[in-house]
This record gives structure tokens, C-alpha cells and sequence, in this order.
């Protein structure tokens, strides 16, 4: 009879573990008349730089999903993001599809792309992103294992595609804004560099104010 009341026992704590685990909310919108910039894929070298120039003269600090393994091939660009105020996050460090790996490689993932953060910038980081937005509950589950929180976003222009231009990005940003936006862009086209001053312009023409997904969260 004790070892079966033990064992219900047990059992109750794994399902509070695991309610504890699944309780960390997914990070969607942000709050009030605020917009949070976030990067996919990078570091870069030859676009983040021109990406964090901007960001500089505009006095605006984004948010950077770090693919691991860039970022130890880049520990410098990684540390200029954190020098400069940005948010450095999570984007696994392979960036592949958590939802076709097998489930041992899953935390994994999250887990080395923390470390090589770590490593650079002497903290892991909060927030995590998975690569093409796909997740499941497990995939959730593991994230907040390694102490991440899954951000989302409600706003993707899709400036990962050669063909838009600077010019048509913007509008296309622009005619999407709304209160709480998470502004989904990436390192690694040309015209997300060439769209950004005036999204940024035109952004704060509608009245928002630019925040971190760290400032989202609280």
C-alpha cells in the first residue's frame, strides 16, 4: 500500500513539473502602442553590421535570434549586438526543423545555441525562436528546460525572398502595423537593410515607441 500511495505520489510531481514547464506562456504580442524589431538567422558578417549601424543612428534597440553556430564562428558581432543594447536570443543552433528532429536532438538544439551565447557573452540568454516559427509541445517543452521562453510574431513582410525590394518591404511592414506588433525580419538580404530607416520612420509617424522582447516580458 506505501509503495502504491509513493508511487501516485511521483506521479503527481512529474504532472506539476510538467504543468510547470508547459505554464510559461508563448510570447506573442506586445502591449500598448509598442513595436519590438526582432532578426532571425544571424550573425552575418557584411549585414549586421549595416543592420546595427542603423539601429544606432535611429536610437533603436531590436532583438537578434543568434543561429549557434554563426555565432561562434562571430563571437565579435555577438558581442557588438549586446554592446549596443539589442537582445540576444536563441534560434538553435543548427536552425532546423525541431518538429522532424529526432526528439533527443531537440533540446539539443536549444541547448548548444545557449552555451555558444554563454560563452561569448558570459549569460544565457531568455528568449528562444524556433527556426521557420515551427513548434510543437514538446518542442515548447524543451525550450523552457533550457530556461527559454518561445517568442512568436505578428508581423512577417517575408524579406527573406530575393526578389522584394527595400522600397516594397516598408510598405509592406507599414500597411500591417498594429498596437503590439513583433516585427518579424532577417539577417542576410539586401533589402531588409535598404527597408529599415524608413520602417523605423514610419513606425514612429504612427505614434509607437521601439521595445525589446526582454522589455515585453518584463
Amino acid at each position: 500500500m506505501k509503495r502504491k500511495i509513493a508511487g501516485w505520489l511521483l506521479l503527481l510531481c512529474l504532472l506539476a513539473t510538467a504543468s510547470d514547464v508547459y505554464a510559461q506562456p508563448l510570447l506573442e504580442r506586445g502591449k500598448g502602442r509598442t513595436v519590438a524589431i526582432t532578426f532571425d538567422d544571424g550573425p552575418r558578417p557584411g549585414y549586421v553590421e549595416s543592420i546595427l549601424n542603423i539601429l544606432r543612428e535611429k536610437g533603436v534597440r531590436a532583438t537578434f535570434f543568434v543561429v549557434g553556430r554563426y555565432a561562434s564562428e562571430h563571437p565579435g558581432l555577438i558581442r557588438a549586438m549586446a554592446d549596443d543594447g539589442h537582445v540576444v536570443a536563441n534560434h538553435t543552433f543548427y536552425h532546423n526543423n525541431l518538429t522532424a528532429l529526432p526528439r533527443e536532438n531537440v533540446y539539443r538544439e536549444w541547448r548548444l545555441c545557449s552555451e555558444a551565447i554563454e560563452s561569448i557573452l558570459g549569460s544565457k540568454p531568455r528568449f528562444g525562436r524556433p527556426p521557420g516559427g515551427q513548434f510543437n509541445s514538446f518542442v515548447v517543452e524543451q525550450a523552457a528546460g533550457e530556461g527559454l521562453r518561445i517568442v512568436l510574431w505578428t508581423n512577417n513582410p517575408g524579406d527573406y525572398s530575393d526578389t522584394l525590394r527595400g522600397e516594397e518591404l516598408t510598405r509592406k511592414v507599414l500597411a500591417k502595423a498594429a498596437p503590439g506588433d513583433i516585427l518579424l525580419l532577417h539577417v542576410g538580404t539586401l533589402s531588409t537593410i535598404e527597408a529599415l530607416p524608413g520602417i523605423i520612420d514610419g513606425y514612429r509617424k504612427k505614434g509607437f515607441i521601439f521595445v525589446t522582447v526582454e522589455e515585453i516580458a518584463g
